[in-house]
């Protein structure tokens, strides 16, 4: 089983390093909006449009303002107003993309083979789960060691603190980094959305054994978007959205429960899947 999985994610991940580049065309569209936002609030605290450098931006800001999500409608009645986090939406479907058909693909070319070698079809399933996950942690690396890059060129901190002045400005909320932690932020701003799109990733894997990938994809999407106008915690995608985590202050939904609720979908996905093909017929 351990050659397996070592097999699975040496060869799958070199062979997937296509897909990766899905990472950095996600921090180049980052990279764009920020600098669309920087010009704006350096005109707006200094008069000055390329004044970057005095706003005392950090990698927290790159985060929060492209891949922050929102805050659900704000107003009310005619003055409601909903502005859907297109980049954050993006910045998750990307990696649950790049693991749809690891599975499918798989049986259609040499999974049956490795199935009769390991005599049963659980260990090969939980190769590939492996690989997904895998595959998903290399896409935030490489997008936030992006990011943190350019802060690093930009003279910007490397922090995962927000500046407040910047935050408040820009998302007409206060926000006061006294009351929390660089931890907390870092959990927040990082680990969160890592955790979501690995059971989000997982349980698509589980579905493809069911339906079309390409179905799985949809409801997977579909979920995804419904996050940004409810706040419930059984949509994950509010535990993946950094302003609206317990970090940030106007909701509560923090880093423990994000852990434990991703920690169970993630094993009721595995063991579904493992059911699942156990009981179909392949060769």
């Amino acid at each position: 089983m351990y050659k397996v999985i070592r097999y699975d994610l040496r060869y799958g991940v070199l062979e997937g390093w296509r897909k990766l580049l899905l990472a950095v065309g996600m921090g180049a569209l980052v990279l764009a909006n920020c600098y669309i936002v920087f010009v704006s609030l350096s005109l707006y605290f200094t008069g000055e449009i390329w004044n970057f450098g005095s706003l005392g931006a950090s990698l927290g800001d790159m985060i929060v303002l492209g891949l922050g999500g929102n805050f659900g409608r704000t107003g009310s009645g005619s003055t409601s107003s909903f502005v859907f986090p297109t980049l954050w939406y993006l910045s998750v479907l990307f990696p649950c993309y790049m693991t749809l058909t690891l599975a499918s693909d798989d049986i259609s070319s040499g999974g049956v083979q490795i199935m009769s070698r390991l005599r049963g079809r659980g260990r090969w399933w939980l190769s590939k789960c492996a690989l997904g996950a895998v595959l998903v942690v290399l896409y935030y690396a490489a997008l936030y060691a992006l990011l943190w890059l350019v802060c690093v060129l930009m003279g910007f901190s490397s922090s995962a603190v927000p500046n407040e002045a910047i935050f408040n400005t820009y998302f007409d909320v206060v926000f006061v980094a006294s009351e929390t932690t660089p931890a907390a932020l870092f959990a927040a701003l990082i680990l969160q959305p890592m955790l979501v799109t690995v059971a989000l990733s997982l349980i698509q894997m589980a579905m493809t054994l069911i339906v079309k990938p390409i179905y799985a994809f949809i409801a997977v999407a579909a979920y995804l978007a419904a996050s940004t106008l409810s706040f419930s915690p059984a949509l994950l995608g509010n535990f993946a959205m950094p302003v609206r985590s317990s970090a940030i202050g106007v909701y509560n939904f923090d880093f423990l429960s994000c852990l434990l609720i991703c920690a169970a979908v993630s094993a009721i996905a595995v063991l579904a899947g493992w059911w699942k093909i156990a009981k179909t017929d392949i060769l």
